[in-house]
C-alpha cells in the first residue's frame, strides 16, 4: 500500500534528525534509599521534563512510604518477584509483566512480599522526583535502613520534590 500524502523533503529535520537517545543496559546512575536500590535511567533534563524512568531493585519486606506526587503521575512495571501495592485505600498484589498506573494526588506505595530482592520499573510524567533519588540517595555502599535522622531529613527534603509523606496506620 502506497502513501497518498507527500513525504517531507529528506533534507528536512523532521526527516533526518535524531532527535532521541538511547541508554544502554549498564547506563544510569545508581542510588540507595533505605533497602531499595534504583538506577536513575532517564531524567526530566534530557527529556525536557517529559518523563523520567527509573529501574528498582527492592529488597526482600522493604518498600516505600505511603506518600502522594501533587504535580506528577508515576507508573510501575514488575519485573521480577511480588510486590504488594497500595492505591488509595486499595491493596493489590503485583506480579512480573503486570503495570500500575497512580495518577497525580493519589495516596500510594508499595512493598515487596518476595523472600529475595526484586525488580521494577518506574516512570514518572512529567518527570521531577527522580531528582530527589539523585540528590538524597546514596551513591554507594549496600542498602540499609535510614537512621530517623535521616529519615527526618528526607521528610523535609520531599516537599521540594512534590511529594507529601502520609503513612497512616494502615501500611506497615
Amino acid at each position: 500500500m502506497a502513501l497518498s500524502s507527500p513525504l517531507p523533503d529528506k533534507d528536512d529535520p523532521v526527516w533526518s534528525s535524531p532527535n532521541g537517545f538511547v541508554v544502554r543496559k549498564d547506563e544510569g546512575v545508581t542510588r540507595l534509599t533505605g533497602h531499595e536500590t534504583f538506577a536513575v535511567k532517564v531524567t526530566g533534563e534530557e527529556t525536557d521534563g517529559a518523563l523520567a524512568f527509573m529501574s528498582g531493585l527492592v529488597e526482600p519486606g522493604h518498600g516505600n512510604v505511603p506518600h502522594i506526587h501533587s504535580k506528577e503521575d508515576e507508573a510501575f512495571y514488575v519485573l521480577t518477584g511480588e510486590f504488594e501495592f497500595l492505591n488509595g485505600n486499595q491493596r493489590f498484589t503485583a506480579h512480573p509483566g503486570d503495570f500500575i498506573y497512580i495518577p497525580k494526588g493519589t495516596r500510594h506505595a508499595f512493598r515487596n512480599l518476595a523472600q529475595e530482592p526484586a525488580r521494577l520499573l518506574v516512570f514518572y510524567t512529567p518527570a521531577g522526583p527522580e531528582v530527589f533519588f539523585l540528590n538524597y540517595g546514596s551513591a554507594d555502599g549496600p542498602p540499609e535502613p535510614w537512621t530517623q535522622e535521616k529519615f527526618d531529613e528526607m521528610t523535609d527534603a520531599i516537599g521540594a520534590h512534590n511529594m507529601v509523606l502520609l503513612p497512616g496506620d494502615d501500611w506497615h
